[in-house]
């Protein structure tokens, strides 16, 4: 049936309402789901790389009991006898490009995540061994925070193996992955993890032997990968099986790399005490959760968190509380706020001389919000007072920037 110019005219405008409607009905129901979305957002953000290995020593027996090395890499056994050149030989037993410690949150605990980089590779054609293609991928193990100081105790066993349960709480590979995704999908890996959608089978034994012979220290280290099993675990991790840990391959280092690797990390991990009813523990523990948010790069619940620890406690005497307020507001763009909270960090002078350095990065940061407001001459100022005060990075925004602002100055 046909119908007549009318009704044709009357479908047309329901028509288009409807697709005029639709987007506005689309933005309200997620607008509704605004608060959901930010809180599973705000949940677990993955921190930047806190500290890291790129260069390493690979070793391994060879089958005429011999040992040899190659640049991050653990060659084959028959390295040196075996003359193929597969590419998927190259990439030896195990190999890593960088070895990375990043921070996420979960339910409010602490975790690390230990990132392996790696050369990789497939045939399109396997069984013939034929148009290989390299790529990048990596591994990812969550572990408990607390378990940093077992990596590496405070007084160093020199010259004994041993080996930590990692007890990851997630672990995954990502092949030939896109490092713009990278953290997205580590994070959304994790959730599935801890909403109970997915089920980690894997786990991660760390193997660590620091060695001091004369002047010469290093650390020697391997990573077993392994089940979540506690009879697996346990063959690694038992003190009667850590003699053989290192008897075919691992990767060395000098100490001080490895020691930067994770002491570096554990200067990020914040005890939380339980919270009790005084004004004190409130405001630490205030104080101590804006902190952590602030590393997971969430500034907004980072500032909530400052301004109602300094609600608790309007007169306490640490500047940092001031710093951090100061540096969640510029990266949040409220420069003004920021030069505010840099001033009050300034008037509270340090308490030690370990603070001493810190103190100063404030004239360096105030600096920096001055610059942002358009006030060179202010910035400039800052700057040149915190290269006075040895804050050296200080150096290369004056060079830059105060030179013009020197010219600006004479013209006048």
């Amino acid at each position: 049936m046909l119908m007549n110019r009318k009704d044709f005219q009357i479908v047309t405008f329901f028509i288009a309402l409807l697709v005029w409607l639709t987007p506005m009905v689309l933005t309200a129901q997620q607008d509704n789901n605004c608060d959901d979305q930010d809180q599973l957002v705000n949940y677990s953000i993955l921190s930047p790389v806190q500290s890291s290995i790129t260069k390493a020593t690979g070793w391994a027996m060879q089958n005429n009991g011999k040992w040899v090395s190659s640049p991050n890499r653990i060659p084959f056994t028959d390295d040196k006898t075996n003359k193929s050149t597969d590419p998927n030989r190259k990439l030896g037993q195990d190999n890593f490009i960088s070895l990375e410690l990043r921070k996420i949150m979960i339910k409010d605990v602490q975790y690390n995540v230990l990132i392996k980089k790696y050369h990789d590779g497939v045939y399109e054609f396997p069984i013939l061994h034929e148009n290989w293609k390299d790529f990048v991928s990596l591994d990812y193990y969550v572990f408990n925070s607390e378990l940093l100081s077992k990596l590496l105790p405070k007084e160093i066993p020199f010259n004994k193996k041993y080996a930590v349960n990692l007890n990851a709480f997630a672990r995954g590979t990502i092949k030939n992955f896109d490092p713009k995704r990278e953290e997205d999908m580590i994070v959304a890996d994790v959730q599935r993890i801890m909403y109970g959608e997915s089920v980690n089978d894997w786990n991660l034994a760390f193997a660590v032997f620091p060695i001091k012979n004369g002047d010469k220290e290093v650390v020697r280290f391997k990573l077993i990968k392994t089940f979540r099993k506690d009879y697996l675990v346990s063959y690694f991790t038992a003190p009667d099986n850590w003699d053989k840990l290192f008897d075919r391959s691992f990767y060395e280092v000098p100490l001080h790399v490895f020691k930067s690797f994770i002491r570096n990390a554990e200067e990020y991990f914040i005890p939380i005490k339980p919270v009790v009813d005084s004004t004190d523990s409130l405001y630490l523990s205030y104080y101590n959760q804006g902190v952590l948010k602030y590393q997971m790069g969430d500034y907004p619940t980072a500032i909530e968190l400052f301004v109602k620890s300094l609600s608790i406690n309007p007169d306490v005497q640490n500047f940092l509380i001031y710093s951090y307020l100061g540096n969640a507001r510029s990266k949040m763009h409220l420069y003004n706020d920021a030069i505010g909270d840099y001033d009050k960090a300034l008037e509270l002078k340090p308490k030690t001389i370990l603070d001493y350095a810190d103190w100063t990065k404030n004239y360096y940061n105030r600096g920096v919000a001055k610059y942002f407001m358009d006030d060179l001459n202010g910035a400039c100022h800052d700057w040149r007072k915190a290269l006075e005060m040895g804050f050296g990075p200080a150096h290369d925004y004056i060079t830059k920037f105060c030179q013009e602002e020197e010219h600006d100055i004479k013209k006048k």
